[in-house]
């Protein structure tokens, strides 16, 4: 794909800030790596002046990838590209004294943050009042827009405050707190400020509109001084707010930086025209927006597909029966197709069936290899060693080697706090010095000072050997111990080595600290997927489809309640988002889209009658575009001698189909031979 006029007017446009608006399938990416390798080529501009912020590491790795193909690899290196939380991370760490923390801190995950919040709510007797995920959820958004000069009501403002002095205290930071503290750094300190403005002279934000309030800031603070911002984004693809995104700030890009250059890219490469006109239709019933046309010189293509089915099960059979007639008729292959859903509660039928009909799948979102158990447990020692202040892992430390005794646990607690000048590694690897009334019992203490001892061997020389050597030394001397059967045993030695060996070169030196730094936010050592793409079909929800595209794409589950979510029914602005979000995965179909929705459906644990969603409605009229299948469907898996199970009738064998597999002659073991119309879905299929 060569460069369109537009294309290049924006990749020459270095100076002053640039609003690009980036239709779904435009070659945004392509634009953001040209604009920049034309800066440093044609302009002259140092590759260290120019700041690239993403959303995600797989947009940062694929920039820097597609950047060093084109230039010189010593130029690429020292462009800063990467997520705002992995830039903004390495900041507060070189700065870190400003804010009253050391440069060895720890990032609480998601995990640790729940932690501490249950704690906080049972020890104020509040945990029956209160759900931990939803409060987390409300400091999340509270930091994320900068709300801490409003007054705040009681008692969340007593739980904020104490999880924050918790963190506080064990020096550590949450992911929210990377920006507040960017903010912080930047507000109360010009001179650091000075620092970074003149050090990334040129800022370029990707997916801008998915930034919420305190992301915008810190990029006006830092963007203020030599004003060249370049923004690129699409309105119609923010369906973030949940998050904290808001739309208001690429719709107000042009007033918040004033002479603001205004491009459109609304060329679609991705689509058929077919799918361009029906994700144009879509998104015209939201008022909210920024007025834009797509259009593509891509071949017609087929028209969109639309299906009623009775039940959720026919849905997914219908679905199923697809994908085979289409590898049949067409030549593609499982990892051409995508499922789509709204919630992921809606895939285990889905899930149920294709495993039923012996079709490969994989489900995006599921957990993810950094998040296994053996991955985390090793993670827990890791930022102990590195942080030994940190009071929440020594307690999931203490936990994780069977020391749960309430007295045991309070007593250490108040014995780190009364020799808080000693390492916490002396106090508890000599337990009995400190002991002296013999509160923990024997086995307890043999537990404790084993554990601490080793844990105290490899904290002394944490600073000598390479980060690979400490994983070794806290694989073999900690955590083998604690695994019994050898069959597990070696699975777990094999998780762990593969894992790491793939984050670090064996002969790298690097410390603890900036490996741990890395392993959340540097793209060079993370592992998202395996690199070859597996011929199995895609499931996924609707938010997790975003930046990807598959040649077929079905979306289930179109009915209301279900998409638009009932809980977003009620406003304006969340119809709108429902609406954005379904224009999102419309325009991940590459050749052919087809809607399912179904008339009865389990639901909160009950059979609803559905009505088709409002968004069926908004597009249905267009037969040009649209084309509606019919009940009668094909079912090409079903074929003679498969073992079938009825309801009613019991198990039988299918003898011979009838027109055009419509209708089934089947031979039941207790009443013989029957006629069975498969459309009616009474059906089971064994493989």
């Amino acid at each position: 794909m060569k460069l369109n006029e537009i294309q290049k007017k924006i990749v020459k446009t270095i100076y002053g800030p640039v609003l690009v608006i980036a239709g779904a399938g435009s070659g945004k990416t392509r634009v953001l790596v040209y604009r920049i390798i034309y800066m440093i080529k044609n302009i002259g501009i140092k590759p260290s002046n120019i700041l690239a912020l993403t959303f995600t590491k797989k947009a940062a790795e694929e920039m820097k990838n597609r950047i060093s193909n084109l230039i010189d690899k010593s130029l690429s290196k020292k462009i800063k590209i990467g997520t705002f939380h992995s830039i903004f991370s390495n900041i507060l760490r070189k700065e870190s004294h400003y804010i009253g923390f050391n440069p060895d801190y720890t990032i609480y995950d998601r995990k640790d943050s729940e932690n501490i919040i249950k704690k906080i709510l049972k020890n104020l007797n509040l945990d029956k009042s209160f759900n931990y995920k939803d409060i987390l959820k409300k400091i999340s958004l509270y930091k994320n827009n900068f709300f801490l000069k409003k007054k705040i009501e009681n008692p969340f403002k007593k739980i904020y405050d104490l999880y924050t002095l918790k963190c506080f205290q064990s020096k550590a930071i949450d992911f929210d707190d990377i920006l507040l503290y960017t903010y912080r750094l930047f507000y109360l300190y010009p001179k650091v400020l000075n620092k970074y403005q003149e050090k990334f002279k040129y800022i370029l934000v990707d997916e801008y509109q998915d930034t919420n309030s305190s992301q915008s800031i810190i990029i006006k603070f830092l963007s203020k001084k030599y004003n060249n911002i370049f923004v690129v984004g699409d309105d119609a693809q923010s369906i973030y707010n949940f998050r904290g995104a808001n739309i208001s700030n690429i719709k107000n890009f042009h007033i918040e930086y004033k002479k603001t250059k205004i491009f459109y890219l609304e060329q679609n490469y991705r689509s058929t025209n077919y799918i361009v006109q029906i994700s144009n239709k879509i998104i015209s019933f939201n008022k909210n927006q920024i007025l834009k046309k797509i259009w593509t010189n891509n071949e017609q293509g087929e028209k969109i597909k639309i299906y009623e089915a009775s039940s959720e099960k026919e849905e997914v059979l219908y679905i199923i029966d697809s994908i085979l007639s289409i590898i049949k008729k067409k030549k593609y292959e499982y990892k051409d197709f995508a499922i789509f859903y709204r919630t992921n509660s809606q895939s285990y039928i889905i899930e149920y069936l294709l495993k039923e009909r012996k079709i490969p799948y994989k489900i995006y979102g599921n957990i993810s290899l950094i998040k296994r158990k053996e991955i985390q447990n090793l993670l827990l020692y890791l930022k102990f060693i590195n942080n030994p202040n940190d009071e929440e892992l020594l307690l999931r430390i203490l936990q994780k080697n069977n020391i749960r005794h309430k007295k045991t646990i309070n007593f250490i607690l108040k014995l780190i706090e009364k020799y808080k000048k000693y390492n916490i590694f002396d106090i508890l690897s000599n337990i009995d010095l400190y002991d002296k009334k013999s509160i923990i019992n024997k086995k307890t203490k043999c537990k404790i000072k084993k554990i601490f001892f080793l844990l105290k061997i490899i904290f002394l020389k944490k600073e000598n050997i390479n980060v690979y050597e400490i994983i070794k030394d806290i694989i073999n001397l900690i955590l083998l111990e604690q695994i019994k059967e050898e069959k597990n045993k070696n699975y777990y030695i094999h998780q762990l080595y593969y894992f790491f060996t793939q984050k670090i070169k064996l002969k790298e030196r690097i410390s603890l600290s900036k490996f741990l730094q890395n392993f959340y936010f540097d793209n060079k050592i993370y592992i998202d997927e395996k690199k070859e793409i597996e011929n199995k079909v895609s499931l996924m929800t609707i938010h997790l489809s975003k930046g990807l595209e598959f040649p077929i794409v079905f979306i289930t589950g179109l009915e209301e309640n279900i998409f638009p979510s009932r809980s977003n029914i009620n406003e304006i602005s969340k119809i709108e988002e429902e609406r954005r979000l379904f224009y999102v995965a419309i325009t991940r179909a590459k050749k052919l889209a087809i809607l399912t929705y179904a008339k009865c459906r389990l639901l909160w644990g009950e059979k609803k009658n559905n009505i088709p969603s409002r968004f069926i409605k908004e597009i249905k009229n267009n037969d040009h575009i649209i084309s509606y299948d019919k009940k009668e469907k094909e079912y090409n898996f079903i074929k003679k001698g498969i073992k079938v199970f009825h309801k009613k009738f019991g198990v039988g064998i299918i003898l011979y189909l009838k027109y055009n597999n419509q209708i089934a002659i089947i031979d039941f073991q207790k009443l013989g031979k029957k006629k069975i119309l498969l459309s009616l879905n009474k059906l089971t299929f064994y493989p």
